[in-house]
């Protein structure tokens, strides 16, 4: 057992004024953000979880959790840093513990514990929704024209690795003798930023641990196991099958296999087998992990060959633009009922709303009002009016201009410098396509935005803006006071570290995934976090190749940051 001077304890009184922040609550305690935590905590993100006073719970149990953690070798806890919002520090009051385990200090009274606070990566924020979520699996169990109206977009090959990270963690838990034990969407987390899907588990303290609990088990309704035993490696099994099927079927209730079986035969045989009401028959978690790598795999290259055949031929000398139907967002079906409210955070700083530096902030008169990245990239018909779209001159855009995006990219990767192959370089900007290399678009991709931030950055500002497709809503081309308005903005910005994390196709457009990070002055930070002078962007555009690659526009929902 580990020493009692090994574990962080800490009362109330030096975590800050924390009773302002809080993130929610519910039957087991209430979760406070910690602004200032002291001692070896301090420059953490964390939260304090605290036991409501008619709570029953095992201090003792709690205590092997966060030396459960300490143990790890560093590699291992790193891992599980990321994925799981484990019980860090224990918080007490009254005298400071002298020995292990806590029910041996009379005199010392556990309240509750410390954990790493949620993210706004793994935060969702729409205008459809009331107020800020917590970003769950739930949400994914639903129809498709819900994700649409939320902006939540999550394709098959996503779901997969979903599942496969979520898996990997599960199995590791169990080889160190954690059961999850309510393994439920509500308690899973997901990011999709970076281009790569990853879970995160909360509601730690409610796993079992070497067969011992710190609370007493639940299970949430319609995920309940057949057999009295709860938490265990088996009911786990039973739970991730389920959950496996649901995703597929969009739908919170249905355990029909038939989804996933298009997405994979093995997967939907382990599913099945993940329901026997025989618990010893069961798959372990292990056995997920090859079919679900294989199925990721599969899932990728489908996407991308679907990508590539539904992008138009080159184009010949004289390209011709034809019209694209605009896209609308689908609705709600009727009757459709929101999942059920997660513990709220505080707002996310993502860019559902388009928010962006002010370097790429268009006036009011631009934009209608609206601030943020969304103002550069966004279609008017998004909701937000545009009153220069509407103001033509008689200045003209021709796509065959040089830089115009119309031809290759200027210059391709050289790679007798030492600059690695996966690489577009232009002057200004350097573009890291290495996530994709093998997707046959990806140099042209990342060629283009190699180009466009590199003209920003240098500002170069007619050539940046010939790398927009003429058909646009964000800004009028043809109008010179728009131009001119666009130019002026950019110039307040500069960005490096561009990597291209992600290319899939829905149909009409590229979907190119960018990650990178502005730099601005002080005021010009995004309408959320105006004072930020740095901060790291996820941006999905959508692109047309009617003459090369070309900026069509980045809808909101596929806007997202944090601050450095």
């Amino acid at each position: 057992m580990s020493d009692v001077t090994t574990v962080p304890w800490v009362v109330p009184e030096k975590l800050g004024n924390y009773a302002a922040d809080r993130l929610g609550g519910g039957g087991q305690g209430i979760v406070y953000g910690v602004p200032d935590p002291q001692g070896r905590l301090a420059g953490q993100y964390l939260a304090f979880k605290e036991y409501l006073p008619n709570v029953r719970y095992d201090a003792d149990v709690l205590h092997d959790l966060v030396c459960f953690r300490l143990r790890l070798d560093p590699a291992e806890r790193a891992h599980l840093d990321d994925r799981l919002a484990w019980p860090s520090a224990m918080v007490y009051r009254g005298e400071a513990p002298t020995v292990t385990p806590p029910s041996r200090n009379p005199r010392t009274k556990v309240v509750g514990f410390l954990m790493p606070r949620v993210t706004a990566a793994y935060e969702l924020r729409s205008p459809q929704l009331p107020e800020v979520k917590q970003q769950a699996l739930e949400f994914l169990l639903n129809p498709d024209s819900y994700g649409a109206r939320i902006g939540l977009h999550v394709d098959d090959a996503q779901r997969v690795g979903l599942l496969l990270d979520l898996a990997r963690t599960v199995d590791r838990l169990h080889r160190h003798g954690v059961a999850v034990g309510d393994l439920s969407p509500k308690n899973v987390l997901f990011t999709l930023n970076g281009g790569q899907g990853r879970c995160l588990l909360i509601d730690c303290d409610s796993m079992r641990y070497q067969g011992r609990d710190v609370l007493q088990q639940v299970d949430t309704p319609g995920w309940e196991v057949p057999e009295p035993e709860k938490a265990t490696v088996f009911s786990d099994s039973w739970k991730f099958g389920l959950l496996a099927a649901r995703v597929f079927n969009r739908d919170q209730d249905d355990r029909d296999p038939g989804p996933l079986r298009a997405i994979s035969t093995e997967l939907a045989n382990l599913a099945v087998r993940g329901q026997n009401q025989d618990p010893q028959r069961r798959p372990a978690l292990s056995e997920w992990l090859p079919a679900l790598e294989l199925a990721h795999s599969r899932a990728k290259r489908s996407r991308r060959a679907t990508a590539h055949t539904t992008q138009p031929p080159a184009p010949g000398p004289t390209p011709v633009n034809h019209p694209r139907p605009r896209q609308q967002p689908a609705a709600a079906p009727q009757g459709f009922v929101l999942p059920a409210q997660l513990q709220p955070n505080r707002p996310a700083r993502t860019g559902s709303t388009g928010s962006r530096v002010g370097g790429w902030l268009l006036a009011a008169a631009l934009v209608g009002g609206l601030v943020g990245y969304a103002a550069t990239h966004m279609d008017s018909t998004d909701g937000t009016p545009s009153s220069v779209s509407t103001t033509a001159t008689g200045e003209v855009y021709t796509s065959g201009d040089p830089g115009s995006g119309s031809t290759t990219p200027e210059t391709t990767p050289d790679t007798t410098d030492g600059t690695p192959s996966d690489r577009a370089v232009a002057t200004g900007a350097t573009v890291d396509y290495s996530q994709v290399a093998d997707d046959s678009a990806a140099e042209g991709v990342a060629g283009m935005f190699a180009h466009f931030f590199g003209a920003i950055n240098e500002q170069d500002y007619e050539k940046a803006l010939k790398y927009y497709d003429p058909d646009t809503s964000v800004l009028n081309l043809g109008s010179t006071s728009s131009r001119n308005k666009w130019a002026d903005v950019m110039s307040t910005t500069r960005d490096t570290d561009f990597v291209l994390g992600d290319l899939s196709s829905d149909g009409t457009y590229t979907l190119a995934t960018l990650n990178f990070t502005s730099h601005q002055d002080a005021g010009y930070g995004p309408a959320g976090s105006p004072s930020d002078t740095c901060d790291r962007w996820t941006v999905t555009y959508q692109l047309t190749h009617s003459a090369g690659y070309r900026i069509y526009k980045a809808p909101r929902d596929g806007v997202s940051y944090t601050s450095c």
